[in-house]
């Protein structure tokens, strides 16, 4: 008797088991449908704070663009010419690259043109390849621009001299 009161009492836990898994698939409890509402109401929240800040951009934008106009509407023609020379100091990229032990030309590559250094991953990477230059990469940092050649970072990644 002991037995069967047992295995009762085993079944009946199982089964209650099941009716409250059952039940909560069912019917979800209401604290997560009050969460929902809050996380919503947050991203509302957000989204007006985002279209506030985009207005609010534009209205910089249009000042600073007018405020340009005036100035430069003013003056003579040489200061566009000196202009000119550093607008290519400002389109020099720079960064500090870092590489670890085990990367491949490929991602040494793909980190550079991420950082907008070279135009081209596949030709660094190929001119990582060569033997003289795959078999020497030294682990470090490195200051990088993008006024640098190919060979120069390849140089300065590998710590050869120019050759």
């Amino acid at each position: 008797m002991k037995r069967s009161t047992l295995r009762g009492f085993g079944i009946a836990c199982i089964l209650i088991g099941i009716l409250y898994t059952g039940m909560d698939r069912l019917h979800p409890a209401e604290s997560t449908s009050g969460e929902m509402e809050q996380y919503e109401e947050k991203i509302a929240q957000l989204e007006s704070q985002l279209k506030e800040a985009k207005q609010q951009l534009k209205q910089y934008e249009k000042q600073t663009s007018s405020n340009e106009t005036n100035e430069s509407g003013g003056k003579d023609q040489t200061p566009s010419q000196e202009s000119a020379p550093e607008n290519e100091q400002k389109d020099v990229k720079e960064g500090t690259l870092y590489i670890y032990a085990g990367q491949t030309p490929y991602e040494i590559a793909k980190k550079l043109k991420d950082m907008g250094i070279i135009k081209n991953a596949v030709e660094m990477e190929l001119f990582l390849a060569q033997p003289e230059y795959a078999r020497s990469i030294q682990i470090g940092q490195y200051q990088v621009n993008s006024s640098m050649s190919i060979e120069e970072i390849a140089n300065l990644i590998t710590r050869k001299s120019d050759s």
